[in-house]
């Protein structure tokens, strides 16, 4: 089976969607298919097929596009996140154009908007489904209240950004033959929202190279060495992941006990206003943020809680190997978060946007040693069951051979 994975989104890049399209290509290929995958590249300069040569920079369209969408759209500003939107979704459709498209037997879309400029290029009988890593208009719906804190529900909803992405959402879930998700709240909140027939979803989860993992070579040189019981967040610094309530609850726990660090992996858009927040909240001897690290897993090692606070997830990687490394951890009941961790047996649930409730958790484990080794241990013996990534090539060829023959 000839396969082409295509992303909206820049890969390889830094964040959970590159391991995921990563360990799907491998074992893809490991079962003898031939894979693509078309994705914008690092520099956000060029949509291309990894390993091969553009067809174009996005620079030589992108006055084009600019004037049509002008023409169009006169009063769309070109500073906003839609007309950005807007030329992104046009030049993947004709980098798209310039490819043969023809010679796959399945198109699989990482995201709506993939799958809404797909639907419009490829040859008609060739399938699109679509994984929904994310839930888009709930995650613009958290990126409008943090840019505008006072708005009102009603605004919100109304906001022509916040219609246009439902509506990209809306069609790139109609266009697709199947849907797949690895989390069951995803698809409560698609057939609500989006009024989508159940049958058109496919469930089943993520998959890591377990063995892989755990025999991946130690890197220790830039694992800073603890002298307290260490608190470990691993994730894109971005509003999303409630880095944040994360901040704000240490804080609290500060005022319990002083018998803790807590080390922040990761980089994006809001680390320095994070940094000016750890100031503001005196946390800087107990906090440190080290940026992004290649070596995730030895940090991990090295720390004793895991915490993702996050507003909104669906299934992400940072906990999978938490787990497969017998850290307990502390995630927020967001999203498909409570569908990974079984409230004290394989972790703890804090109440998103909450920082109390997370405080109270980290407390709670931080005074509870016999507890941290109960949850890792229960943790890694589920992760080692539940994330392979046989199970996931094998339930992936499954849904493509359910879209081919409908």
């Amino acid at each position: 089976m000839k396969v082409l994975l295509v992303s909206y989104y820049p890969l390889p890049y830094v964040g959970g969607l590159w391991t995921v399209v990563r360990n799907l290509r491998n074992e893809l290929m490991r079962l003898g298919h031939e894979v693509d995958i078309l994705a914008q590249d690092e520099t956000l300069s060029e949509y291309r097929i990894i390993g091969q040569n553009t067809p174009f920079k996005m620079a030589d369209v992108q006055p084009l596009i600019e004037n049509k969408l002008e023409t169009a759209y006169p009063k769309l500003e070109s500073y906003t996140s839609v007309y950005l939107t807007e030329v992104l979704r046009y030049c993947l459709e004709l980098t798209a154009l310039t490819l043969d498209l023809s010679k796959y037997d399945i198109i699989h879309a990482q995201d709506v908007i993939a799958a809404s400029a797909m639907d419009r290029v490829k040859p008609a009988h060739i399938p699109v489904v679509t994984s929904i890593h994310g839930y888009l208009s709930k995650e613009i719906s958290l990126s409008i209240q943090g840019r505008h804190p006072n708005i009102s529900p009603e605004e919100l909803y109304e906001s022509f950004e916040y219609q246009y992405n439902v509506h990209l959402e809306h069609i790139g879930c109609h266009v697709s033959e199947l849907i797949h998700i690895p989390a069951a709240i995803t698809k409560i909140n698609l057939v609500q929202q989006h009024n989508i027939p159940d049958a058109r979803f496919v469930q089943f989860p993520y998959g890591i190279d377990i063995d892989a993992f755990h025999k991946s070579p130690k890197k220790l040189d830039n694992v800073p060495s603890k002298t307290k019981p260490i608190i470990l967040f691993a994730g894109r610094l971005v509003q999303l992941k409630g880095v944040h309530i994360l901040i704000e609850a240490l804080k609290q726990l500060k005022a319990s006990t002083l018998d803790w660090e807590c080390w922040i992996l990761g980089k994006g858009d809001a680390a320095k206003q994070l940094k000016n927040q750890i100031k503001e909240a005196d946390l800087s001897s107990e906090i440190k943020l080290l940026g992004s690290v290649p070596n995730v897993k030895d940090f991990l090692a090295s720390s004793d809680i895991f915490v993702l606070p996050s507003l909104q997830d669906t299934q992400p990687y940072s906990v999978i190997e938490a787990q497969l490394c017998g850290v307990p951890v502390v995630v927020s009941d967001a999203g498909g978060l409570p569908e990974m961790v079984q409230e004290g047996l394989t972790g703890l649930l804090s109440e998103a946007g909450n920082p109390t409730s997370l405080a109270q958790q980290l407390f709670r484990l931080l005074q509870d040693t016999a507890l941290r080794q109960q949850l890792g241990s229960q943790a890694k013996l589920w992760a080692e069951q539940q994330w392979s990534l046989s199970n996931m090539g094998i339930n992936t060829i499954e849904l493509y051979k359910k879209a081919l023959v409908r």
